[in-house]
């Protein structure tokens, strides 16, 4: 290669390099000139993220073709032109470039001498070549050019910058960040408030926007642009004030991006953050109860709205959610006291699993609970979980004593059953019976000194004989019991049950008001009955053994050993309790045949029936003449019980008159006492009046009654001479009644009452009662008797007096309790017919059910009565005995005995107890 064209290349590249700076700085301009066009395009029309990017490509394609075209005409620089800027460059009219140029590319001869001046020609045009500068090469007109296309738009930019400055920025950023979502320029600005808008999934947002800087010259919208499909919904904001603008949004579920606009001018874009929140969806408590109730820690699922622990327990709740928790909190809310303010405990949650929540506390009071879990991102639970919370008290022991009753009364030799029961809620450690006589120190026996279950049953029977008691004192009875709580306060006991003892007498008084006439004799009947079946039976047996037929004598022989059975009823009624006199002859008179009745006994299980006629014959006769050295004895017995039966049958009478008058003198201080309030002004007790019109009318049918059955028993009188006064007196009563008619002051009283005529009422009732009462003023034996005094009869025994004088005193006590009544009765007191039957327990004022305990007795039916049961057992006349103990039953005189309770009128309690019993039971 020539020095020529070294030199000539050299140029060619220097031209090259000119003009390709031109070329990008023409299309720098050229690019600036269209920045700046779309910046104040983007100015007026505010593009949106999606055309500025799509502009911006354009642009960016434009001028890169623009910038590629410059660059291919720039590299385009022939050697002519390069050889043309050199001779330009040197000004030599020879031009030594082009000239060299041309004898380079020219055809010539091939001689040496051509060759030669060819040589020399571009040797020298190489060394001309050499001394031209760099800068005299340069192509300076299209670097001016560049460099002008360069300056034009800077200068454009630089005036827009000086003269809009916030709008140069705004514009600049959104064309240098085509793609980002940034708001156009625009004077207003756009406060959000919330300006980091979130809701949980699903809920509502209230979002609003705070515009200042200029006037508002368009409505404002709330723009809503859906993440998923880009799609921008426009809605209506509500205007709050002059430059705040609002909007709430439902039922959020997909992310959204929120922004306010107002005509071109709108807001950034804020995203809206959707909180998943965290659900409850299980629980468990653990418990642990204190030690000294032994029960073991339990887990149970939280499957109610109520915690239920006992009183100390260690309580443990988790919880466990739907997501990742970060914190939890529970809140206790103890319940008030009267006059408290209640002070809430926080109870800071574990959270020993990403998703459940643990809380542990003590159980010391009751109350509310509310627990609230976060997520990861702060979010609460929709709903706090709100649980009832029951601290349950440790409760003492509960002691019962179901017998002996509360109060009771017993002889000093009754066995009194002992039964009670003492329960606890976790465990019993100790029962005690604690007995105290009054006055006189407790004793405590511990029957159970070391218990771990929760029930204990306690029986045992107090023999009082024993105790050594006396008539008139009084025993209390009472179980306490303790747990294990180590605080001492489980102790209990139960309520304490009085025994109150009384005399065998006052127990004797207590079983004659309970005893009927009939009830009376049957006693007696049964035991002849039994003799008189053993005498039978015997006879039989002589009758088979007298016609040698050795089989019907043995089957009579075990029939009559089979009657001698009433040896048991026979010992049943000496060993019994005697409350009449009669009795006490009865019960030596049993004890003797008793001795007969098992004598015979032995002799009949020692007789052969196959033994000689004679032989057997002898055995039976002298069994007879046995049972019979002690009928004397009894004809006598039966003889004066058939003259006590016939007595009773009008002491009865007399005792049934009294109660007539008693219900009829009650009934007149009744109307006399309504009477009296109605003369002060008080009629509260006037609609009383037809109720005791009522009263008397029955109170006179009473007297109907009363006068039909006394004529009936004088017409059956049997004509015994020691009890003719007693029957004459009777019918002398009665034919004074008769004449008296007493009926018809009753009719008058009980229609004026009926009508609520006080006054009329009270006057023939108090007539009538005057009446009734100078009858029984009258001498004779049936006045005295229905006034309480026993008539004395021309009997020469002692006994048969003494026992009518008991049935008298029974007969009255009977016929008064069946005429108490309560009712409504002004004054507080008052009596009338319809009470509660015989031995029953009706009292002015109060009502008695009180148990008494004492010696065996038992109580017959007669037979009717028997028969009416339905005769169970076939033992006719037989019923239940009377109470040996405070203990429930019914009995058969041939069964062991067990006891019962009963029913007592205030007339069979002994008087010294019967104040004590009044305020037992009278509240």
């Amino acid at each position: 290669m020539t020095a020529f064209h070294s030199q000539l290349r050299r140029i060619r590249r220097l031209l090259r390099l000119g003009r390709l700076a031109g070329a990008v700085l023409a299309s720098l301009g050229l690019a600036g000139l269209l920045w700046l066009l779309f910046a104040l395009a983007d100015l007026a029309a505010a593009f949106e993220s999606p055309a500025r990017v799509t502009v911006t490509g354009l642009l960016l394609a434009v001028s890169a073709l623009v910038l590629l075209a410059a660059l291919v005409l720039a590299l385009r620089v022939p050697a002519t032109g390069a050889a043309g800027t050199a001779d330009r460059a040197l000004a030599d009219p020879r031009m030594p470039a082009r000239t060299a140029l041309s004898l380079q590319s020219a055809t010539a001869p091939a001689t040496p001498f051509g060759e030669m001046l060819r040589t020399r020609t571009l040797e020298e045009a190489g060394g001309v070549l050499a001394t031209i500068p760099a800068r005299r090469v340069l192509p300076w007109r299209v670097l001016r050019l560049g460099l002008l296309a360069l300056v034009v738009p800077a200068a454009g930019a630089g005036v827009f910058r000086l003269v809009a400055p916030a709008a140069f920025e705004v514009v600049a950023i959104r064309l240098l960040q085509p793609s980002a979502e940034l708001p156009p320029y625009s004077p207003l600005v756009f406060t959000l408030d919330p300006a980091e808008p979130s809701t949980v999934y699903g809920g509502e947002l209230l979002i609003a926007a705070e515009i200042t800087g200029g006037e508002l010259h368009h409505p404002v919208e709330c723009l809503i642009r859906q993440a998923r499909s880009g799609e921008v919904l426009r809605l209506p904001a509500f205007r709050e004030s002059a430059s705040r603008f609002s909007r709430k949004l439902d039922g959020l579920t997909e992310p959204i991006e929120i922004a306010f606009a107002c005509g071109k001018a709108r807001s950034a874009w804020h995203p809206v953050e959707l909180l998943l929140e965290p659900n409850i969806l299980s629980g468990l408590v653990r418990i642990v109860p204190p030690e000294y109730t032994g029960i073991r820690p339990a887990e149970v699922p939280l499957d109610t709205n109520e915690i239920a622990v006992i009183e100390g327990s260690s309580v443990t709740l988790e919880l466990t959610s739907n997501r990742p928790l970060g914190s939890a909190e529970l809140v206790f809310t103890p319940a008030a006291a009267p006059g408290e303010e209640p002070v809430a405990q926080v109870i800071e949650g574990a959270i020993p699993l990403p998703a459940t929540a643990s809380f542990t506390w003590t159980a010391t009071r009751p109350g509310r609970i509310t627990a609230t879990v976060r997520d990861l991102r702060g979010t609460p639970s929709p709903r706090p979980l709100e649980l009832a919370f029951r601290a349950l008290p440790d409760q003492p022991p509960s002691v019962s004593l179901s017998s002996p009753p509360r109060l009771m009364m017993a002889t000093p030799s009754a066995i009194i059953a002992v039964e009670g029961r003492a329960e606890d809620d976790h465990a019993l450690a100790n029962v005690r019976f604690v007995r105290t006589l009054a006055g006189f120190r407790d004793r405590a026996r511990m029957v159970a000194p070391a218990l771990r279950d929760r029930q204990y049953t306690f029986a045992e029977s107090l023999d009082l004989a024993e105790l050594g008691l006396e008539a008139g004192q009084t025993i209390e009875l009472l179980m306490e019991a303790s747990d294990h709580n180590p605080s001492l306060l489980g102790q209990g006991s139960s309520e304490i049950s009085r025994i109150q003892i009384i005399s065998d007498e006052q127990y004797a008084e207590y079983i004659r008001s309970r005893t009927t006439i009939d009830q009376f004799v049957a006693r007696f009947r049964a035991a002849e009955e039994a003799m008189e079946a053993a005498r039978e039976a015997l006879e039989e047996l002589r009758e088979a053994i007298g016609e040698g037929d050795a089989e019907a004598a043995e089957d009579a022989r075990a029939k009559a050993a089979e009657a001698n059975a009433a040896a048991d009823l026979l010992e049943k009624i000496a060993g019994d309790f005697p409350a009449f006199e009669l009795e006490k002859r009865l019960r030596d008179l049993a004890a003797e045949q008793l001795d007969d009745l098992r004598e015979n006994a032995r002799e009949l299980e020692n007789l052969d029936p196959e033994a000689p006629r004679d032989e057997g014959l002898a055995e039976i006769d002298k069994m007879l003449d046995r049972l019979g050295q002690r009928q004397p004895q009894a004809e006598q017995l039966a003889e004066d019980l058939e003259q006590v039966r016939q007595a009773a049958q009008f002491l009865e009478m007399a005792a049934k008159f009294r109660q007539i008058y008693l219900a009829q003198e009650s009934l007149s201080k009744r109307f006399g006492t309504i009477v009296e309030e109605l003369r002060q002004g008080e009629d509260r007790n006037r609609r009383l009046l037809p109720s005791l019109g009522e009263t008397q009318e029955k109170n006179r049918k009473a007297l109907d009654e009363f006068k039909a059955e006394l004529r009936e028993r004088i017409d059956a009188f049997g004509g015994d001479p020691a009890l003719a006064p007693l029957v004459d007196s009777a019918l002398d009563f009665l034919n004074e009644l008769d004449l008296a008619e007493p009926e018809t002051l009753m009719d008058a009283a009980a229609e004026k009452a009926r009508a609520g005529v006080a006054a009329d009422a009270f006057t023939n009732a108090e007539l009538a009662r005057a009446l009734l009462e100078r009858l029984l003023a009258e001498p004779g034996q049936f006045q005295d008797a229905a006034a309480g005094q026993a008539p004395e009869f021309q009997v020469p025994r002692p006994d048969v007096n003494a026992n009518l004088a008991q049935l008298l005193e029974a007969l009255l006590r009977q016929n008064q309790g069946e005429g108490q009544g309560q009712g409504n009765q002004p004054g507080g007191q008052g009596a009338g017919p319809g009470g509660t039957g015989p031995g029953g327990n009706a009292m002015s004022g109060y009502s008695l059910d009180l148990p008494v305990a004492g010696p065996q007795r038992m109580q017959f039916d007669p037979p009717s009565a028997a028969a009416g049961r339905g005769g169970g057992d076939g033992e006719s006349g037989r019923a239940p005995p009377l109470p040996e103990s405070a203990e429930s039953g019914t009995l058969r005189p041939e069964e062991s005995r067990q006891g019962q309770s009963s029913n007592v009128s205030p007339e069979s309690i002994p008087e010294p107890y019967r104040d004590a019993v009044k305020r037992y039971f009278t509240p």
